[in-house]
């Protein structure tokens, strides 16, 4: 194996801090990674684990937001956000191995050969495992040794090499809660990453580090004293690292998706926010009326659109109809929402 050769380290805006990157970890500050989310059960229980009580325990899929009801519901979130990448994740995802195989080579399939696969587990799989998941197609693996195993992580250096020697990126990737120097040595004797992530604060885990002594920070969801753990324990120039912190995940990951998702899929009455988000108008009241309307004042049809019990049109269109629409008791508003069919309402103002 070729020795890594140092790189200088470096910090961004957000307050990522690395020397290196995997290329799984280059995709997602894209935006451009599926998260690919197999099951919400696991046989571990960590105290930290910031699942939401819709997913824990849960034998649910979910792409990105999105229920799974087959795959071909994957490969269609897939392609509305042009992914370049998935992360596998749960729960466990290695309970459902066959499953995991299974997308995976459907993604694969469908997206082409260069689109990168990482995969999660907190399991140490045998070289047999291994190897299933890199000849399905798998690209990266990240072990999360458990932390009662972070001073003595037995078989962590052994799987880490062996995934190497099945063709696969190997890392570990845990959050910064303590020193784990035993961690450490095992990630550089085996020429692998680490990634650390911000200890972060979650309605299902706040009870539980709270009791352990940690505290949140006033204006966001990190816990306090974990980036100064991350910088003076797991930062170190003979280790390829990079320290994820919390607020990265809504600053640029989530805001990076949502943007590829809305330009991919906006209609042209759609107005795509910095954020991600799409604006446009809604007529509720009566439909046949409004119609009427939109038609004697030549409104272009691809400039609006008939849904159930209300009528989505161009922002500007729909302000500039107001007097008209409103004389025939129309109910009229602008919302701001995310960009999925049934997609969260940030904001609506009416008019």
């Amino acid at each position: 194996m070729a020795k890594w050769q140092k790189a200088l380290w470096q910090e961004d805006a957000v307050g990522s801090i690395y020397n290196y990157l995997s290329p799984g970890c280059r995709i997602c500050r894209q935006g451009a990674s599926l998260v690919l989310f197999v099951t919400g059960k696991c046989e571990r229980s960590c105290f930290y684990c910031p699942l939401s009580e819709e997913r824990r325990g849960r034998d649910q899929v979910f792409a990105d937001e999105m229920p799974v009801q087959e795959i071909a519901d994957i490969l269609q979130e897939a392609s509305a956000i042009d992914a370049l990448g998935t992360g596998i994740t749960g729960g466990e995802p290695l309970l459902r191995l066959d499953y995991v195989l299974e997308c995976i080579r459907a993604l694969k399939q469908s997206r082409g050969e260069s689109h990168h696969i990482h995969l999660y587990t907190g399991l140490l799989p045998g070289r047999d495992v291994l190897e299933k998941l890199a000849q399905a197609g798998l690209d990266e693996i990240r072990f999360h040794p458990p932390l009662a195993q972070w001073s003595h992580p037995t078989g962590l250096k052994e799987a880490l090499q062996q995934a190497t020697a099945a063709g696969l990126i190997a890392g570990v990737e845990i959050p910064s809660l303590q020193p784990a120097p035993a961690i450490l040595e095992a990630v550089k004797d085996a020429g692998a990453f680490l990634n650390v992530n911000e200890l972060e604060f979650s309605e299902t885990n706040y009870a539980d580090l709270a009791k352990a002594g940690y505290l949140s920070e006033d204006l966001g969801c990190a816990a306090i004293g974990s980036e100064e753990v991350a910088r003076e324990h797991f930062l170190k120039d003979d280790i390829k690292a990079h320290f994820c912190p919390s607020r990265f995940k809504d600053a640029v990951q989530l805001r990076e998706r949502l943007l590829r998702r809305a330009n991919k899929t906006a209609r042209p009455f759609d107005y795509v926010s910095e954020e991600g988000t799409i604006i446009h108008g809604i007529i509720e009241g009566d439909m046949p009326a409004a119609l009427q309307i939109l038609e004697d004042m030549a409104v272009p049809k691809d400039m609006y659109s008939c849904r159930e019990g209300r009528i989505e049109i161009a922002a500007s269109i729909l302000e500039d109809l107001t007097h008209e629409l409103k004389g025939a008791l129309c109910v009229l508003s602008i919302i701001e929402k995310y960009p999925f069919e049934d997609g969260m309402v940030v904001d609506r103002i009416p008019l």
